[in-house]
């Protein structure tokens, strides 16, 4: 994987696939953070898209207003997002199935609110512009190409990361959380303690989301905290598989693409979105990828079974 993101922007070159990939990646790191929540966790949680805004809005605001480094904004963005995510799981994390999900949908429309109407602080409609670039001593990342190789291998690190936690001693906490809280109690699991470090670490992925998208994009509205793009996260896990990390990122891809390409039914979006999301969660409980794939080892198998009996 490493090598094809270094080969990929040799092939497309400076242009809108290489912004396109750069999107992509940012999408990536809210969807691998709420796939850690929902696959792993089996918290099914809509708070993601008011998180990554919190991060998009925090960086910027500290970056315009208070004049900090960059760098520095993003990290103390990621302190009040992770303070945030404390507080709000300390007492939304005692809820579970659809009453979760309405709660945290409710906090990601509260943040949209806010921002809307916090208009000294965060501009308003109008958002906050001119957010300035990341910056390394000189070396500012100004164009695509540059932003490309700080992105990808920011989103590598957080794969690498994830995939080592979910198979380490916590990880096999979460998934027993997942199964039945019953059966952690048995083994002496502090369910709620270990569901809030889940919920800060996952919404800590979309607020790093958050502030680097400001700082690439150089502006911000209260869009990048709408409920669509919640839904739209959460689809993309649909698609690449609850319980597959790397998945999560094709799923990224997917609906990206789909944004692009299918402009002609963009008015018929949140319908078709709804009724895919529906459909994939009936038949493929799992996620779309992982039941093709699924299917395809079925088949590989039962055409196995015909060679060996050619009789049969």
């Amino acid at each position: 994987m490493a090598a094809a993101i270094v080969i990929l922007p040799l092939i497309f070159g400076d242009g809108y696939y290489l912004n396109a990939m750069n999107f992509i990646a940012i999408y990536s790191i809210v969807a691998i953070g709420l796939c850690l929540l929902t696959g792993y966790g089996g918290q099914f949680a809509l708070s993601h898209a008011g998180f990554f805004a919190i991060g998009a809005y925090a960086s910027a605001i500290l970056s315009i207003k208070t004049g900090l480094h960059p760098l520095v904004s993003i990290l103390l963005a990621q302190v009040i997002a992770a303070l945030t995510a404390l507080g709000i799981g300390a007492v939304v994390l005692r809820l579970k199935g659809h009453y979760l999900s309405i709660a945290t949908l409710a906090f990601t429309v509260i943040v949209e609110v806010l921002l809307k109407n916090l208009v000294s602080l965060t501009g308003g409609l109008q958002g906050l512009s001119s957010i300035p670039r990341i910056s390394i001593g000189t070396f500012a990342l100004d164009s695509d190409w540059r932003y490309y190789f700080i992105v990808w291998p920011t989103v590598l690190f957080l794969l690498l990361f994830s995939l080592n936690l979910v198979d380490s001693r916590i990880g096999r906490v979460f998934r027993t959380l997942k199964e039945g809280e019953n059966i952690a109690q048995l083994f002496g699991v502090e369910i709620w303690s270990h569901k809030v470090r889940l919920f800060v670490l996952s919404s800590v992925y979309a607020s790093i989301a958050g502030s680097l998208y400001a700082h690439y994009v150089s502006f911000v509205s209260p869009s990048v905290g709408a409920v669509m793009f919640a839904i739209e996260i959460v689809l993309a896990i649909a698609f690449g598989g609850y319980t597959m990390l790397w998945g999560a990122m094709l799923g990224v891809a997917a609906i990206n693409f789909l944004n692009e390409y299918l402009t002609v039914f963009a008015e018929y979006k949140r319908p078709i979105y709804g009724f895919a999301l529906i459909v994939i969660m009936l038949f493929f409980p799992n996620g779309l990828l992982d039941g093709l794939m699924t299917g395809i080892r079925r088949f590989l198998g039962l055409i196995k079974i015909v060679k060996g009996h050619p009789h049969a």
